[in-house]
């Protein structure tokens, strides 16, 4: 991995749940930042969704995928807001925080996805590893092409959890 690879994440037990922690610098201040990861146009380019819902405690969020039209929508619901700094929601059966601060000339985000099973920890460590890249690169950061590619994380990630973390396969079966 090279200097400028993005960090893999941390994967640490929570009670019955497992979280993956993503730390990664954005080069762009903290409000810029919020804009990535809240607005539909931020979110876009980076979050494998389309959310629908506004971000308010309590309220519901609605989670469609493009490409799966016909599909019924997946359910959410916002948690936490503080604007500019912090913002977390359900997905399903995850639990997703995103937290913004400041750091050097940009922002740092700290992005924590709690899951309901050990076995997704490669799957899903592949997955957001992928979307955070993508974000990365949606605001103006470098991004090396191995920190997007889902099959190559997917090893690394299975490679560096474990095969108790490895259970559940990406789309389309096992990629190394």
């Amino acid at each position: 991995m090279s200097a400028d690879a993005m960090e893999m994440a941390t994967f640490t037990p929570a009670g019955s749940r497992w979280v993956l922690t993503y730390r990664v610098d954005l080069p762009v201040n903290r409000w810029d930042a919020w804009i990535a990861v809240t607005t539909r146009d931020g979110l876009r380019p980076w979050f494998p969704a389309t959310i629908v819902g506004e971000w308010t405690p309590g309220r519901e969020l609605a989670f469609t995928f493009p490409d799966e039209p016909d599909a019924d929508p997946m359910r959410g619901e916002v948690t936490d807001v503080e604007p500019g700094r912090e913002l977390a929601f359900t997905w399903e059966g995850d639990s997703l925080r995103i937290t913004l601060e400041e750091h050097d000339a940009g922002t740092r985000l700290v992005f924590a996805a709690s899951l309901d099973g050990r076995g997704r920890g490669a799957r899903d460590g592949a997955g957001w590893h992928a979307c955070l890249a993508e974000l990365r690169e949606s605001v103006g950061g470098y991004v090396e092409d191995a920190d997007k590619d889902t099959g190559r994380l997917f090893g690394a990630y299975a490679s560096a959890l474990g095969p108790e973390a490895s259970t559940a396969l990406p789309p389309g079966g096992a990629s190394t």
